[in-house]
């Protein structure tokens, strides 16, 4: 039986891991690969799993905890894949608030936990606002085990991937290029927008060159629990719905921006607010990546509807019962101001738990 290529891309919260995924995909399907897709989280309900689907994307979760930490259930994931699917290509997103992956993924896979994959090199995915923030040595809103945990995930990469190169201009491009040569001198680095399709091809040359790294990180275990208990993690399903059709655009835009404006004026830092609404005829995707940013939408919705099903998946520097608390604060204040009933609320609010991986090889 032909080995299974395993393609981990990990990076930051808000890095664009999800669309350079969806982006990845569409080439190789055009290669005629076939491709399955394995996404994470802290908790369930997850707008990322639900965007792959609508892209047409075979996906697999592992929930309720990070690879490292569920690496018995990621594995599972990996063979329900190869039996049932027997894809070309895996694809796996890590959750954006981990990192060591070599010691707690790479290796585990590579002693002889799995005979059936190859191993391609370590992508991490970053955000150039997030990165210059590091370049000038800024004080940032986030706290700094949070800032710790960001630089250890570039320094464990093989192939660095600076998203977002549209938003920049030449000169900006070749001082973050410069850095990163100069600070991480043993990864690759492409410029990407995957956004726009650009160099997408090219990152995926450097995919299929050479293997991972051995290079395990030094890491100090409690600064990187530290980081994650520092950050609010908010899974919220809902339904709206009206007598007459809703403009969800305006509600999903409404949503984002009441909850960043409510974080900008207690400087707490949104890592990433995700948004994801479907209904019978139709589905939009929008989010946000800080509170000095604007709302992004991957794709609004063109057909209205008077029902819709809502999740949101939002990671942001404060304590969760805060966190909670704001979310709810935004829903009733949509309620009235779109004079839309919001029913069927489930939240998810907590902090994720200190790391434990299951192999540090």
């Amino acid at each position: 039986m032909s080995r299974v290529d395993l393609i981990i891309i990990g990076g930051f919260l808000g890095a664009g891991k999800t669309t350079s995924i969806v982006r990845i995909a569409r080439h190789l399907l055009e290669m005629e690969k076939k491709i399955g897709i394995i996404t994470n989280d802290q908790g369930s309900n997850l707008v990322d799993t639900n965007f792959l689907t609508s892209a047409g994307l075979s996906v697999l979760e592992v929930k309720e905890g990070c690879f490292c930490c569920n690496f018995d259930q990621f594995l599972m994931r990996i063979q329900d894949f190869t039996e049932r699917d027997k894809p070309d290509i895996i694809l796996a997103e890590p959750v954006g608030s981990c990192t060591d992956l070599v010691a707690t993924i790479f290796r585990p896979l590579d002693r002889g936990l799995t005979g059936a994959l190859n191993l391609r090199p370590l992508s991490i995915v970053v955000d150039p606002r997030r990165l210059r923030k590091l370049m000038m040595e800024e004080s940032s809103e986030f706290h700094s085990e949070i800032n710790y945990l960001f630089r250890k995930q570039l320094e464990e990469a093989d192939i660095i991937v600076l998203n977002k190169v549209d938003t920049l201009k030449e000169e900006e491009i070749d001082e973050i290029n410069l850095f990163i040569k100069e600070t991480f001198k043993w990864s690759e680095l492409i410029n990407v927008s995957a956004k726009e399709d650009k160099n997408i091809d090219k990152w995926i040359e450097k995919l299929f060159i050479g293997s991972p790294s051995e290079r395990v990180l030094d890491i100090d275990y409690t600064l990187y629990g530290d980081a994650e208990a520092r950050l609010g993690w908010l899974n919220l399903t809902c339904q709206l719905e009206k007598d007459e059709e809703i403009d969800m655009n305006s509600i999903a835009s409404t949503i984002l921006d009441m909850v960043k404006d409510i974080f900008f004026k207690e400087r707490y830092e949104i890592a990433h607010i995700k948004l994801y609404g479907t209904s019978e005829k139709d589905w939009l995707k929008a989010s946000i990546t800080s509170i000095y940013e604007d709302v992004n939408f991957d794709k609004t919705a063109l057909i209205p509807d008077k029902r819709w099903n809502l999740i949101i998946n939002a990671r942001v520097d404060v304590e969760p019962e805060k966190l909670e608390s704001k979310m709810q604060e935004v829903l009733d204040l949509i309620k009235k101001k779109y004079k839309v009933n919001i029913d069927e609320v489930n939240i998810q609010c907590f902090s994720p738990r200190f790391p434990v991986p299951r192999y540090r090889l």
